[in-house]
């Protein structure tokens, strides 16, 4: 039942886990926050004050539903920003929309952003920054990226030009920053968290990887070192 003064909000998103993963967040605010469903994004959005708009649907569509949104409903429209991606909000804004948060986004911000877009205010300035909230460097945020990618260390070194060693220093750090210990624990948080694959084909290749490496991958603390090898091991060097 919807408590009095509680705004009413919709999530859209092609992707199960932001669904989940947003309506569980909100639910933290009862007093502040009623999530429900559109029964479809070209709906009215009768009785709805705020649509939570996950800006990777403008990836997989023409973005006709956004402006269905933004221009066929009495909602106010809050843009959920990849953060890896800034290209796709600005395509969002260039449709109309005119508040967005980056996925990273605490609990707390996100509800006041909320509230000020359903009020029509203006938002508090936003920073096109991953990994802020687990407190990553740049380059452990670029390691990262390419972790979510599904590559693997020898095309991650190749890629970023850093030897073997140093890269299995960043994977470490970024496990422990991140509270992981596989690879494919890496992967979920990192999609969970905005890294969002370049292309539906990075995506499937990618999630198909972080599946298969969860069930197959020991913790980063028992991977051995590699001058402990075994001859002739064709595991890669390093975490993950």
């Amino acid at each position: 039942m919807k408590r009095a003064g509680a705004l009413v909000v919709a999530v859209v998103s092609p992707q199960e886990v932001v669904m989940r993963g947003l309506t569980t967040m909100l639910a933290d605010f009862p007093d502040r926050l009623v999530v429900t469903a559109l029964p479809a994004v070209r709906s009215k959005a009768t009785g709805v004050d705020v649509i939570l708009y996950d800006t990777l649907v403008l990836h997989l569509g023409d973005g006709s539903d956004l402006e269905h949104l933004l221009h066929g409903t009495d909602a106010e429209v809050l843009i959920f920003s990849r953060d890896m991606r800034p290209d796709l909000r600005v395509r969002a804004y260039s449709l109309g929309a005119r508040a967005w948060v980056s996925m990273s986004v605490h609990a707390g911000d996100l509800v006041h952003s909320i509230e000020q877009t359903a009020a029509r205010e203006p938002l508090d300035e936003q920073h096109d920054r991953l990994g802020t909230v687990a407190g990553l460097t740049t380059r452990e945020v670029e390691v990262l990226s390419l972790i979510a990618l599904g590559l693997s260390n020898k095309a991650i070194t190749a890629k970023l030009v850093l030897s073997p060693n140093t890269l299995k220093s960043h994977v470490r750090q970024i496990y422990r920053k991140i509270e992981v210990v596989t690879r494919g624990q890496a992967i979920s948080w990192a999609i969970t968290h905005g890294f969002a694959p370049s292309s539906p084909e990075a995506s499937e290749s990618g999630a198909s990887v972080g599946a298969r490496m969860i069930t197959e991958e020991t913790p980063a603390e028992q991977q051995s070192d590699p001058a402990e090898r075994a001859p002739g091991s064709g595991r890669e060097p390093g975490v993950g």
